[in-house]
């Protein structure tokens, strides 16, 4: 069985390296940032309002406007199915045209 002596040597290394290893942390994070602060001084500053590109004054393309095709809403109430809508959903495959 370990004395009294060597039981407390053993926790005040343990307590030391731990310690130690605390000090090595924060100075790598101190640094970290360090680091970080000069290298964000060191890029280029944003541009000014004045600096930022501008818009054509022309449009080159106009609007282009379409009115849906002639496929108008029931007036009854009722709501259109699958096989109602024509040229959506399902196109069918080539051996149905062929036939």
């Amino acid at each position: 069985m370990m004395n009294l002596a060597a039981a407390l040597a053993m926790s005040a290394t343990g307590t030391a390296f731990a310690s130690a290893l605390g000090v090595v942390v924060a100075v790598l994070l101190v640094g970290a940032v360090w680091w970080g602060v000069k290298r964000r001084a060191a890029e280029p500053k944003p541009p000014t309002a004045a600096q930022q590109p501008r818009r054509p004054a022309a449009v080159r393309r106009p609007e282009e406007r379409r009115e849906a095709e002639g496929q108008p809403f029931p007036s009854d109430g009722s709501r259109r199915t699958a096989h109602e809508l024509k040229g959506y959903g399902n196109f069918g495959s080539a051996e149905d045209e062929r036939s």
